[in-house]
This record gives C-alpha cells, structure tokens and sequence, in this order.
C-alpha cells in the first residue's frame, strides 16, 4: 500500500445541486494523523476532518446498526 506522503484529490460522482463533491486525503504535517477534506466543485471553502475522527463515527455507526438488527431479530423470534 501506498504510504499518504502529499495531498491528493479526486473528483467524486456524488453532486449537491450540480456541483461534484472533491474529496481530499492529506497527511497531517509531523503528526501520524491524516486528514479529509471535502469541497464542492469551484468553490473554496472546504471542510477538513482528522481521518481518526472518521473512522471513529464509522465504527461508532456500525455498532450501532448491528445492535439494531440484532435487537430486531430478537424482538421478531418472540
């Protein structure tokens, strides 16, 4: 795997209204950190997020899905 060393970014297929969303991945100067930046096509206000912060919501968000489903099956067998 590539090691994150500059910024990099990419178009996304996603639009709001008829803008794309750019999505940017840099690393975090001398921290062992990496960030997300999020922008719409011509525009410059762009929204930055520590990519720790992201993996953190996301397992956050699945753990909550599974005891969801979870407590949905158990409800269902009763």
């Amino acid at each position: 795997m590539t090691t994150l060393t500059k910024p990099v970014s990419r178009e996304t297929g996603r639009k709001v209204g008829t803008r794309a969303i750019i999505v940017t991945l840099a690393p975090a100067g001398s921290q062992n950190e990496a960030l997300i930046g999020l922008r719409l096509k011509g525009q410059r206000t762009q929204y930055v997020v520590a990519l720790s912060d992201v993996f953190r919501l996301a397992a956050l968000w699945h753990g909550q899905k599974m005891t969801a489903a979870k407590r949905a099956y158990d409800q269902s067998g009763d």
